[in-house]
Parts: structure tokens; C-alpha cells; sequence
């Protein structure tokens, strides 16, 4: 019986988030119904006895209560904290300083998709900073798609390599792979350190050659000989044209924290540790010195904390909440059942961690490009992860490593990604023509992560 209602559920949730419902009330009321029927059928008491409120009504908002206050107090936290650093480095003009100082070498090289190349593992490298797809994206498209343009590059293939730019989310200071760390139990540097890189760095060198060939094969298929668009202006749209001005040396405040991070963690300094969340206060304040120092002006160098508090309060809604509800949905999985039962047919079928993964994995993706965000398809379910992985006797990292690269990957070679569509408007062509430049070189990224994280972790 219970079986019907998780099934009914769970249509009901794919239904939703395929008509771009708002995927936290339908998390969140999924989750409620079916801790209604685990407590109706009794399979489950929603609370345990000595935390009910006497009421069950009550103690559905009390799980809903619990489960909020331990998430927007601790990884909730972290990463308002990350989003706001993210927003203040925009706000003084830093990140833009950043992306203009990494950009700078890559313009003297004369072989087209030879700096293409480059040109990704560039951007690749800035996004271990400048955590927003999407933000990332406008700033190199007006920066490095100039550049790339110049040397007669289509407009095309300029736009796959920077939709590709966050393809991978790596680091310590990102989401997904801060929220991926805190639930295979360990911290985000140790996460990108001891695993993350392992599968990114060779990742990273599939994706630059893969983007050689694909895009030079996709320009012929095209008619585009960058020989004879050699000089060409790069026309870009009103909206790619914004521009913070700071001095060069701002570049130096988007690295801080993850200097921060790195240097107090285990790889050097061992007596002292830094969390992410005072890693970015810390950074935040030091910027603000710097624009005392620059500006003269007291009230100009306090009036940028605010725009700190303002992306911490843009992320809770979509993010934080986003978190809360999925867990709540996932815990309603369990306390009726459905987790085990799952497992157990699996196991009987001979279904081992491996391909378990591949399933996993493959929902993330399908719910990304769905959705056209990582962070939305990697929040909704991976929560279910753990769980899974403690079933089969795998850590829980084997499974969440690859699905938070496939959850970033799928919003690559998504046409509805906030990055795709934004890069693709500046560019003046059709999202759909970045999604076939973005394609092969994700393929090949995704194939590698799943063969690698195979070999090496499981």
C-alpha cells in the first residue's frame, strides 16, 4: 500500500518540477504527504515520543522547524556566506579585475583553437574564485570573448567555452560541492583535495581537447575558416557591456579565502583552521580596507557590507530553502520505507554501488536539464545519497562526487541554463547552437568522472 503513495508522490514531484513548479513547495508538500501516510499507516511516528507535540498536525511543522534550523544555521550559513562574498566582489569591481588580469596572457597566442583551448583551461581556473555560473559567465564574455573573437573564432565556439567554464563546480568555496562535502562527512577542502581534483584535473584535459576538435568540426560544418574573420569586432549586446572600474591589484581579494582555506588545513598549517564561512567575513573586511585605502571615503567602504548582506539574503530562498525542503522529502522517503525497499529490490536483482551510481547520476542530470540548474537537480536529490551509499557499504562521497559534477555538466547542456542563455544573448545566436558546441566536450567530461571515480574510489 505504502508503495502506491511513494509511486503517486514521486509522479506528482516529477510532474512539478517539469511544469517549473516551485520546486520547494512541491519538496516540501511531497515530503509532508508522505510522512502523513508513514504516521496513518503506522509505519513511522513523524516525531519519536518524548519531542511530539501531542498533536501530529504540529509535529509535521515541528520536522519541518528541525530540519531548518540545523541547515540555515550550519550549511545554510556557509554558503549565504559564500554568495555574499561573491556579491561584494562584484560590487568593488574585484572579480572583474580578476578575470581581466587571467585574460591578458592568453591574447598573444596566433593558433585559433589553440587559445580556444586555453582559453578554457583560463576561465576554468577563474571559476575556482568566481563561484556564479552565470556571473562568471558576463564577465568573460566581456573580457575574453574579444579576444577570442579577434583571433576569428566564431561566435559559436567562443560561447561553448564559456558556458563550460563552471562545467565542473570545483573547489572549496562552491555550493555544491560544500553542500556534497557536508554529507559525505568531511570538510570542502578535504572534498577538493582528496578527491574532487583527482577526477577534475584530468576532466579538465579531456574537455580542452575535445573542445579543439568539436569546434573546429562544428565551424567547418558551418563554413567559419577563422583565417578569414582574423580582426573581426566583437559585437556585443547592451546587457555584456557593464564594467566596475578598480585597479588591477584588486585582482588579488577574489583568492583570498581560498588561500585561506588551503593554507590552515591539513596540506600545511595543521594548528590552526579556518572555516569557509570566517574565510569570507575575514576576505569581506579585508576588502573593505582595501576600498577605504582606494576611495578615502569611510561611507563608501562601509556602505559595500551591505551589498555582502544582500547576496547572502538573494541565496536563502533558492538555495537554503531549496536544501531544507529536499531534506525534508528525503527523510519522508525513509520513514516510510521507500529507501529500503528500494535497496533491498537492487540487491535482489544484483544491482551493486557501481551501477546504483549510474542511476543516480543519470537522474541528476536528466533534473538539470530539466530545470537548467545544477544547484537545483544536485540539492533535490542528493540527499538520497547517503542513505543509498550506506546500503551498499561504499562512502557516501563515491556517489555524491560524480552526481555533483554531473549536476553542473547537465546545466551546460541545458538550453534554459541562466549561463547558456545569457552568454548566448550576448553573442547574438541561438542558445540551442551552444548546446551542440557544449555537448560533445560535457559528454566526454561526464564519461571520464564516472570511469575515474569507478577506478579510484570504489
Amino acid at each position: 500500500m505504502e508503495l502506491v503513495f511513494v509511486l503517486l508522490v514521486l509522479i506528482a514531484v516529477v510532474y512539478g518540477i517539469v511544469k517549473d513548479y516551485n520546486p520547494q513547495a512541491v519538496l516540501a508538500l511531497a515530503g509532508m504527504a508522505l510522512f502523513t501516510v508513514a504516521y496513518w499507516l503506522g509505519l513511522h511516528p513523524i516525531l519519536p515520543a518524548d519531542k511530539s507535540t501531542g498533536f501530529a498536525l504540529f509535529d509535521l511543522f515541528e520536522v519541518f522547524k528541525g530540519i531548518f534550523s540545523y541547515r540555515a544555521a550550519g550549511l545554510g550559513l556557509t554558503i549565504m556566506a559564500v554568495a555574499g562574498f561573491a556579491t561584494y566582489m562584484s560590487h568593488i569591481g574585484a572579480s572583474q579585475s580578476l578575470v581581466r588580469v587571467a585574460v591578458k596572457p592568453v591574447a598573444g597566442i596566433q593558433s585559433s583553437y589553440l587559445m580556444l583551448s586555453i582559453c578554457y583551461l583560463v576561465a576554468v581556473f577563474v571559476s575556482l574564485f568566481v563561484t556564479s555560473a552565470t556571473g562568471l559567465g558576463l564577465l568573460l564574455m566581456v573580457t575574453m570573448y574579444p579576444v577570442m573573437r579577434n583571433l576569428g573564432i566564431s561566435p559559436a565556439s567562443a560561447c561553448g567555452v564559456i558556458a563550460t567554464s563552471q562545467a565542473f563546480e570545483i573547489g572549496p568555496t562552491q555550493t555544491n560541492a560544500i553542500f556534497s562535502a557536508g554529507q559525505s562527512g568531511m570538510d570542502p577542502t578535504s572534498y577538493f583535495v582528496d578527491y574532487q581534483i583527482w577526477l577534475v584535473a584530468p576532466m579538465l584535459l579531456v574537455t580542452m581537447v575535445l573542445h579543439f576538435f568539436w569546434q573546429r568540426h562544428c565551424d567547418r560544418q558551418d563554413g567559419w575558416d577563422p583565417a578569414l574573420h582574423r580582426g573581426d569586432p566583437a559585437e556585443l549586446d547592451e546587457q555584456g557591456k557593464e564594467e566596475v572600474p578598480a585597479p588591477t591589484w584588486y585582482a588579488l581579494l577574489p583568492i583570498i579565502p581560498f588561500v585561506l582555506m588551503m593554507t590552515f588545513s591539513k596540506l600545511l598549517v595543521t594548528s590552526i583552521s579556518v572555516s569557509v564561512e570566517v574565510a569570507m567575513l575575514l576576505s569581506v573586511f579585508i576588502g573593505m580596507l582595501c576600498e577605504l585605502l582606494r576611495t578615502r571615503s569611510v561611507r563608501t567602504a562601509f556602505a559595500g557590507l551591505s551589498s555582502f548582506l544582500d547576496g547572502m539574503g538573494k541565496v536563502f530562498g533558492p538555495v537554503v530553502a531549496l536544501i531544507v525542503c529536499a531534506e525534508l522529502f528525503a527523510e519522508s522517503l525513509k520513514a516510510i520505507g521507500a529507501i529500503d525497499t528500494l535497496l533491498h529490490s537492487a540487491s535482489n536483482a544484483g544491482i551493486g554501488s557501481g551501477l546504483m551510481t549510474l542511476v543516480m547520476v543519470g537522474l541528476i542530470m536528466v533534473a538539470a536539464v530539466i530545470m537548467g540548474s545544477g544547484n537545483a537537480a544536485f540539492l533535490s536529490f542528493s540527499s538520497l545519497a547517503p542513505a543509498v551509499a550506506a546500503k551498499f557499504g561504499v562512502p557516501a562521497v563515491t556517489m555524491l562526487l560524480p552526481m555533483q559534477l554531473a549536476s553542473s555538466i547537465g546545466r551546460t547542456v541545458s538550453p534554459i541554463a541562466a549561463v547558456l542563455i545569457a552568454c548566448a544573448g550576448i553573442a547574438k545566436v541561438s542558445p540551442f547552437v551552444v548546446v551542440k558546441r557544449t555537448s560533445v566536450p560535457m559528454a566526454g567530461a561526464l564519461v571520464t568522472a564516472l570511469l575515474l571515480n569507478y577506478l579510484l574510489f570504489m
